[in-house]
């Protein structure tokens, strides 16, 4: 079976013409009409349609091929409503026509080019239900694959994809390597980090070991997702180990917090190289942020409670000196992210990472130059608060207020009485 690319084609039906009639010679009719012979013949149903216009009752006649046909156009010009709208006709009127199944599935890819995953989930799981073994069904089952994970149904994702390896021996290639990453994928929603790495590296060996003609491209968004996709499991372990006293087991947590540290930054780097237009704009984005989850998890390390006022001071004046290196290398690499992905994405998906570096990057910023954040910071990790709502709009916009409030009443105060002394005489 030859390897095919992402799975995002229609499924065209041909519009082959009906034949109501075939040649007879006049004694061939005679000799029929005379035994009763009845000849019958199939054609397309026509679905009716009924609504109510104040008073009136209207009705709208569909010939099914014209309503494909229509569908399909409607999906090839950009117009996925009404590509969704006159499939899902089909869909859920014209059941046993030849264009079927080619509605649900095509239906299916328009509500995901909608955002729409759940209705695209209904198509794919019905279309599989009616047509279990028709020819598009593994097509089907990848697409309701993707579908789910959009949905956060990672057990589902999971379980799917494991039975499509195991019932599908003759799998080509391309699709065994795209079940093992979706599989991955599903299990670090799961956060089973573990086994998550393990379907990314079976994914990326099993490549490595066919013969070259067969082979994905380094390139490949599959390849370049298995890649990606260990990144962030170790990224997560990173982010799993809190930095908590004695010293001797901080010690220990932040040496094992670095290995996942260098470890992530491997396999993002690796997807980074690529060029990819989405995975490898998420993996530039995700080494800035190791850099600052690491910066974080080391600010909000555990500290002794006997500690004064004026040595807390301190300490944190010292924390910053020490791992101000992590701050700018975080800095730096959202600022070439920043640059690169603009340059490379291609796909609207990508702009998501776009936008998040350059939040992150204002946001490293801040807490490199901004007194005021560095305060707020530090009184959180005090009180143990979340360090999240260091960027909480509100409680600056209370710090303005109360600051302007201040001034305010500083500047309308009147001057302290100036004591007369008088002279005695």
């Amino acid at each position: 079976m030859r390897a095919r690319p992402v799975r995002t084609w229609l499924l065209a039906v041909a519009m082959a013409g009906l034949s109501t009639a075939c040649a007879t010679t006049g004694q061939q009719r005679a000799d029929q009409e005379q035994e009763g012979e009845i000849r019958s013949v199939e054609a397309d149903p026509i679905l009716i349609r009924a609504h109510r216009d104040g008073e009136e009752i209207l009705l709208e006649n569909y010939d099914v091929a014209d309503l494909f046909q229509d569908a399909f156009y409607a999906y090839q010009g950009g117009d996925f409503e009404e590509a969704l709208e006159k499939y899902g006709l089909i869909a859920d009127h014209l059941a046993g026509t030849r264009f079927h199944v080619s509605s649900l599935y095509n239906g299916g890819l328009a509500a995901e080019r909608l955002g729409r995953y759940d209705v695209a989930a209904d198509l794919y799981e019905r279309l599989l239900e009616d047509y279990g073994d028709h020819d598009d069904a593994l097509n089907a089952r990848f697409r309701l694959a993707l579908s789910w994970q959009e949905l956060g149904r990672y057990d589902e994702v999971e379980e799917l994809m494991t039975q499509v390896l195991l019932e599908h021996q003759d799998l080509a290639h391309y699709d065994r390597v795209e079940a093992h990453v979706r599989r991955g994928a599903a299990l670090l929603g799961l956060e089973r980090w573990t086994e998550a790495t393990q379907a990314f590296q079976t994914a990326l060996e099993m490549n490595g070991r066919v013969p070259i003609r067969h082979r994905l491209a380094a390139d490949n968004r599959f390849i370049v997702q298995a890649h990606y996709g260990i990144g962030e499991a170790h990224h997560a372990r990173m982010n799993d180990i809190p930095l908590v006293l004695p010293p001797s087991q901080m010690t220990i947590d932040l040496e094992r917090k670095a290995e996942y540290h260098q470890a992530a930054q491997r396999a993002y780097i690796r997807a980074l190289r690529e060029h990819h237009p989405y995975w490898s704009v998420a993996a530039g984005y995700q080494i800035g942020r190791l850099y600052q989850d690491f910066y974080m998890d080391i600010f909000t390390a555990e500290i002794p409670d006997d500690l004064t006022e004026l040595e807390l001071e301190v300490y944190f004046e010292e924390l910053r000196k020490k791992i101000e290196v992590l701050m700018t290398r975080a800095m730096s690499v959202y600022e070439r992210n920043l640059s690169f992905s603009r340059r490379v994405h291609q796909v609207d998906e990508a702009e998501a990472w776009v936008e998040a570096t350059a939040l992150h990057l204002s946001r490293m910023r801040a807490f490199l130059d901004d007194p005021l954040v560095q305060r707020r910071a530090e009184e959180l990790v005090v009180t143990g608060g979340d360090l999240e709502e260091l960027w909480d709009t509100a409680y600056y916009a209370r710090h303005a207020v109360d600051q302007a409030l201040e001034e305010a009443l500083e500047a309308v105060r009147p001057p302290p009485e100036v004591a007369v002394h008088s002279s005695g005489n």
